[in-house]
Formats: structure tokens, C-alpha cells, sequence
């Protein structure tokens, strides 16, 4: 699955919540008010969610987020995300990440290149500066 990197505004409840849902290996919704479109957090969302937030945007409306557990692993992943949540998480994770996230990081990071080359090829270049 391919992701594009967006800036929002994520509450610290809602950043508990996808530190638990980490931790249960869980999927996990999050509601982003109008207000929440524009921020400092970063979320790796699919071209779908990517749509559907810019058409919210437009309309001056919120939209829910709904993040399949394969989605929040790979936003422990994203430079400037959610890294400093799970240092809380590192020690617990070391045993797991060895035995299951670590043989699917090579993966992770070559579909992460064709990505990034996707988007790069395609200029569709999620520019944040609220849309």
C-alpha cells in the first residue's frame, strides 16, 4: 500500500489511542475536526483518505480516519511522526519487532521507494499549507 505523509493536528488522547492500539496490534479511528486539517502531527494516509480529507477540507467539514493496524505500524515508520510516542514502547517491542515487523521492513522500504517515486513521477505532491 502506498502512503502519502500529511501534517495535522492530533490531540493527545487520540495519540494514546494509537499508542494502545499499537500495542494490541489493533486498527484504530481518528476524528479530525476542520480545525485538526492543518497541524504539526504527521499521518501516512492512502490516497483514498488523502481524497476524502482535501474534499472535507474543501466542504469545511471534519472527517474520521480509520487506520488498519497495517497502517499504524507503518506510521511508526514516518520521519517526524509518531517515533516519540512508541519510545515508550521500545523495550516491550524489541522481542516482537525481531520475531515479525523486522523481516517485513525490507519490504516495507522498497514499497516505500516505489512510493516515493510514484508520487515524485505523478506530482502529486500532498502540499499541506492547508490545501
Amino acid at each position: 500500500m502506498r502512503y502519502t505523509n500529511v501534517r495535522v493536528n492530533i490531540s493527545e488522547n487520540q495519540k494514546n489511542n494509537i499508542k494502545r492500539s499499537l500495542e494490541h496490534g489493533e486498527p484504530v479511528s481518528i476524528r479530525l475536526s476542520y480545525n485538526d486539517l492543518c497541524g504539526d502531527d504527521v499521518l501516512a494516509l492512502t490516497n483514498s483518505q488523502v481524497n476524502r480529507m482535501t474534499k472535507a477540507y474543501e466542504n469545511g467539514k471534519g472527517i474520521t480516519i480509520k487506520m488498519s493496524k497495517r497502517q499504524v505500524e507503518h506510521n511508526k515508520t514516518i520521519e517526524g511522526g509518531f517515533l516519540s510516542l512508541l519510545a515508550g514502547l521500545a523495550a516491550k517491542a524489541l522481542p516482537f519487532l525481531g520475531k515479525t515487523v523486522l523481516p517485513t521492513l525490507a519490504t516495507g522500504a522498497l514499497s516505500g521507494v516505489g512510493s516515493a517515486l510514484a508520487q515524485k513521477a505523478t506530482k502529486k505532491l500532498w502540499v499541506n499549507d492547508c490545501i
